[in-house]
């Protein structure tokens, strides 16, 4: 996949944001907008590069941040969508980085 040079800027924002959000996401409260402006971006560049990022895991990515964001649930069922979220970020972040590596 041939990047332009926003793509790649975008790429390597997205990235860095993926790894910055889960080292935070246990640490961050539920009512914290950042992690929706990450996905926000996140479709949007999928959006622009449809087959870059794996729709499926991109949007439980999506639900998971909106259950957590929206939702107030037990203490175990936040767990349990913050581990799903934990596991699609690592999707996620692996293929932002091979992207990036890829146009190198």
């Amino acid at each position: 996949m041939d990047l332009s040079n926003a793509g790649l800027l975008l790429t390597f924002a997205l990235a860095v944001a993926t790894v910055w959000l889960a080292v935070n996401r246990f640490s961050l409260k539920l009512e914290n907008n950042w992690p929706l402006i990450y996905y926000g971006l996140l479709v949007l560049f999928s959006n622009m590069y449809p087959m870059a990022l794996n729709p499926y895991v991109l949007y439980v990515a999506v639900i998971c941040g909106l259950m957590l964001r929206f939702e107030f649930m037990n203490d175990r069922i936040v767990f349990f969508f913050r581990i799903v979220e934990m596991l699609c970020f690592a999707v996620i972040g692996w293929r932002l980085f091979g992207l990036l590596l890829s146009q190198f």
